[in-house]
């Protein structure tokens, strides 16, 4: 099977875009109302964590990404296709791979807390499968308007 790298750029980015628009932020403040201050003090302690992890991915995965395009000299359409999936996946495996410290899951005491964790865990899973098909159906409708 060979997908072109054109396809996997486009829609690792704009999966990406999507989610941020589909984010529902009020399953995070139902969360937050559920927690005490000292697992409010750990929650963010958490998301400053995984923010660091995200970024340090990211900049990773654009060092990857600029050392190709600068070794390979390859500036043309595939090139920058190249250098989009290179910052992409490196960003999605390095946040995969990196340890984290803590789950917030291990420090919910209460059936609430842990319900409330689960309808987030439960969104986020969906939004991200949804922002994949999205992009796959966008992909294809901009293929089809450009060759129109």
């Amino acid at each position: 099977m060979n997908i072109p790298i054109c396809f996997v750029a486009f829609i690792l980015l704009i999966s990406s875009v999507i989610m941020l628009f589909l984010k529902d932020e009020n399953l995070f403040f139902k969360f937050m109302n559920t927690l005490d201050t000292n697992q409010k003090n750990l929650y963010f302690k958490v998301i400053q964590e995984r923010t660091h992890i995200y970024l340090g991915g990211k900049f990773i995965g654009l060092l990857l990404a600029i050392l190709y395009l600068l070794y390979t000299k390859n500036y043309t359409k595939n090139g920058v296709c190249i250098f989009v999936a290179i910052t992409f996946i490196t960003q999605l495996l390095f946040y995969r791979i990196y340890p984290k410290s803590t789950y917030m899951l291990r420090h919910l005491d209460k059936k609430e807390q842990v319900s409330a964790w689960v309808d987030i865990y439960v969104y986020m899973k969906k939004i991200w499968v949804v922002s994949i098909v999205l992009a796959i159906i966008a992909y294809f409708l901009l293929g089809m308007g450009i060759s129109l």
